[in-house]
């Protein structure tokens, strides 16, 4: 039990990220809560209210775990953003660093709009898209290229936007990570700071049909939910850091 030190993600980019979403929510809006057992041990923020049904930051670690009894160490640093007017999109971004017995650690990042009435606006999927574009090639790099593995997989219960990116990188990429990792933040927070249609009776009835499959792929599809319940991690404590809102 304890925490892994991976180069990425590490606590400071939890911070980052809880900074950043707190410029939205508000400084004293989110409330902390600390839950470990055995193998592994869960940091988790939570904010609700104003024009977010709920705001999750969190880091999970898992040290000594295992994932299909082959033993393997994790560190996940992820965020959510679920607005209460569906014709806003929420956010997800995922940072997780994972090693085996006698393999180099491999980091998986995803981050993404979700729609949340079924669709997403193109001016909000182009601003998300720029400010990773121009992140990428700060070092160099295509964002093209980061994208190819997200296109038709039917992410977050077909509701991922997919102006994001989806990509496997290795710990020499911790610069490019630490620039990436900003630059959906960045973006959201104009998106959200736009004024955005008033919402209609079948936009939430849609929003909660969104949220409801976004659940259920979870449950029956996401990697991550898999792997915390393998090592006992409970579900309460799974749908407090990776669940959206149920009503």
């Amino acid at each position: 039990m304890g925490k892994n030190n991976f180069a990425f993600p590490q606590q400071q980019h939890l911070e980052t990220v809880k900074t950043m979403l707190a410029k939205i929510t508000g400084n004293d809006s989110f409330k902390s809560s600390t839950h470990k057992d055995g193998v592994w041990e869960a940091e988790i923020y939570l904010s609700a209210g104003g024009m977010f049904d709920k705001v999750s930051a969190a880091r999970v670690d898992l040290c000594g775990g295992s994932v299909e009894g082959v033993p393997t160490d994790i560190t996940l640093v992820q965020a959510f953003a679920w607005p209460a007017n569906p014709c806003l999109p929420g956010l997800i971004i995922m940072a997780s660093a994972s090693s085996t017995e006698g393999v180099d650690p491999i980091i998986t990042f995803f981050t993404d709009l979700i729609m949340q009435n079924g669709a997403a606006r193109q001016a909000d999927k182009d601003a998300f898209t720029a400010a990773l574009s121009a992140a990428c090639q700060r070092h160099g790099q295509d964002l093209a290229e980061y994208q190819a593995l997200m296109a038709g997989r039917g992410m977050l219960g077909e509701c991922s936007a997919e102006c994001g990116m989806l990509y496997f990188f290795e710990q020499s990429d911790t610069a490019l990570l630490e620039d990436i990792i900003r630059a959906p933040l960045t973006a959201y927070t104009d998106i959200v700071a736009a004024e955005a249609p008033a919402p209609s009776p079948d936009g939430v009835a849609a929003m909660k049909s969104s949220r409801k499959n976004i659940i259920e792929w979870m449950i029956t599809q996401d990697y991550g939910v898999k792997v915390s319940r393998q090592n006992d991690i409970p579900m309460e404590v799974i749908e407090d850091y990776g669940f959206p809102p149920c009503s």
